[in-house]
């Protein structure tokens, strides 16, 4: 292995940044996290995980609880609630405990790129990158957030520094743990598995030892699988529905998916079609993306294009719930996490800079460049979301960090202004037509938070978010139907007919499963109120 697939030249490695320089971008990263997470109790969605956040919060809490993971195979990777369910058990389930202790792991996380950054481009350029990872805002925010984007950052750091820290010559023992550590990352989001890969290519002969890492780190995974669910599945079994909501012809109505009668005719498809068991529902959707790509391809490149221009664009997109409404509560994400008209900060201004410092320093960490490709295209192949995306912004920052010091160093010539007008027209493609900063949470977010509010009986918290549903999206017939409930449960009879009826007008069918739901759920009494609604609709129909 020579030393410049790794790191930068021997005397730059070699002088790193010192302990108590790490220890204080260490404990600015967790200052600025701290005050985020504990201003962001004030919001009603700390205490009341919604969608993909209140399936880790439930997974967790069977975890905790002893009853281990309630799924015979894994539908999401098993990673992150294990890791939650892990900390519930030693801390109670506190809400405010598990993102403490996030927001340790994310203060890691911060000094681990400040210590890469070191590695391979010097001290300098290592204490730019931890600083700016300490205050960039999308790492605070899932800091702050039930999700896993914190934890898989971690350990896909980890993996790198592992092999770094050996310098010229890693031994089998640091491939071997390096394996494990990208292994583990797979675990907790499954596109993480390209890490060992990455890895292993940069091994050459001691490749095994990295996929052998790996594999002992996956195998549980796997085995439990087999065992429990009597299918093979590598890590779980959403991989396939994912591909397909992010190459078909209609992508953002799929990646816009709401969480209830529109998921679940999804997900249900295989079985109409005959399918039976995870691994075989995966592989229909997986056969279902390439059929249409193939019998499309002209349309498939130009959704490839797009996902392109919305992964280098600065906005930040959500997948649940809206990001940028979290800055009500947390002054840190006010300062920044923000956009505006020609500039969403600070996607917008990483990106451009990053790729000039790819374009520079590339050759001097060509281990960084390959993961940064290679993590980058496997966002792109399913579909664009802030969440995904967070997982290289590490590596951008220490490339960031090397443009500014080589633009800086260099005197002022033509390969530097050429690289300044290349940077002005990159930063011009990642924010122009960005739009505008959303101040109010989108209709699904507030729809699942009044669902959870409902359950908890705060039904008048839970009307008013209803009620501001479908004031942002009319069309929204389970958000319709709960105020229906509600309406009810106040004497307001005539209104709950009436959004009944809206309900019903708008989508049949998920009307009649909302009904179901609330029977199986034990409802008796909102479910009878519904189905007098519906016997009243229909007399006066045949009347």
């Amino acid at each position: 292995m020579q030393s410049s697939e790794l790191s930068t030249s021997k005397p730059q490695a070699a002088a790193g940044l010192s302990l108590r320089t790490l220890g204080m971008v260490f404990c600015l990263a967790l200052a600025l996290r701290l005050a985020h997470v504990l201003a962001m109790t004030g919001s009603p969605y700390f205490d009341n995980p919604i969608v993909d956040a209140g399936t880790y919060e439930n997974l967790a809490t069977s975890i905790a609880a002893g009853r281990g993971h309630p799924e015979t195979v894994f539908w999401h990777p098993p990673g992150y609630p294990y890791f939650l369910g892990l900390i519930w058990f030693g801390l109670g389930k506190s809400f405010l405990g598990a993102r403490l202790v996030q927001a340790l792991l994310g203060a890691l996380t911060v000094a681990l790129t400040a210590r890469i950054g070191s590695r391979v481009f010097g001290p300098r350029v290592g204490l730019a990158a931890g600083l700016a990872a300490a205050g960039y805002g999308m790492l605070i925010y899932f800091d702050g957030e039930l999700l896993p984007p914190t934890l898989a950052v971690f350990l896909l750091l980890l993996a790198v520094e592992i092999v770094l820290s050996s310098r010229d010559h890693p031994s089998r023992w640091h491939w071997l743990a390096a394996g494990a550590a990208g292994g583990l990352a797979a675990t907790v989001v499954a596109t993480l598995l390209t890490v060992p890969l990455v890895i292993a290519g940069f091994a050459r002969r001691k490749a095994g030892w990295v996929l052998l890492g790996a594999a002992l780190a996956v195998a549980p995974v796997t085995l439990r699988n087999a065992v429990r669910g009597h299918e093979f599945v590598l890590i779980s079994g959403n991989g396939g529905t994912n591909f397909w909501i992010g190459n078909n012809p209609q992508y953002q109505k799929m990646v816009d998916l709401r969480p209830d009668a529109d998921w679940r005719r999804l997900v249900g498809e295989p079985s109409r079609a005959g399918i039976r068991g995870m691994a075989n529902s995966s592989r229909y959707f997986v056969n279902k993306a390439l059929a249409w790509g193939a019998h499309n391809p002209l349309a498939f490149v130009r959704l490839q294009l797009h996902k392109l221009r919305l992964f280098v664009g600065g906005d930040e997109i959500y997948r649940n719930h809206a990001i940028y409404p979290a800055r009500i509560d947390s002054p840190v994400l006010r300062a920044l996490l923000w956009k505006f008209p020609g500039l969403a900060f600070p996607f917008g201004l990483l990106l451009p800079l990053s790729a000039l410092g790819l374009w520079v320093g590339a050759r001097r960490a060509r281990l960084l460049a390959a993961l940064t490709a290679a993590l980058s295209l496997s966002v792109v192949a399913f579909f664009v979301t802030a969440r995904y995306r967070v997982v290289i912004v590490p590596f951008l920052l220490v490339f960031a960090s090397q443009a500014v010091a080589w633009l800086v160093g260099q005197p002022l010539r033509r390969p530097r202004l050429i690289a300044a007008v290349a940077v002005a027209a990159l930063f011009l493609v990642a924010n122009l037509g960005q739009g505008r900063m959303p101040s109010q949470m989108n209709a699904d977010a507030e729809y699942s938070l009044a669902v959870k509010l409902g359950e908890k009986g705060q039904l008048k918290q839970a009307a008013t978010l209803f009620e501001s549903a479908v004031a942002s999206k009319p069309d929204y017939a389970e958000a319709w139907l709960n105020l229906s409930v509600c309406y009810d449960a106040f004497g307001r009879h005539e209104d709950a007919r009436q959004a009944f009826a809206r309900a019903f007008a708008l989508d049949r069918e998920a009307t009649i499963l909302g009904v179901r739901d609330f029977l199986s759920n034990g409802k008796q009494e909102a479910a009878q109120d519904l189905l007098g609604h519906l016997a009243a609709m229909r007399a006066t129909r045949a009347e």
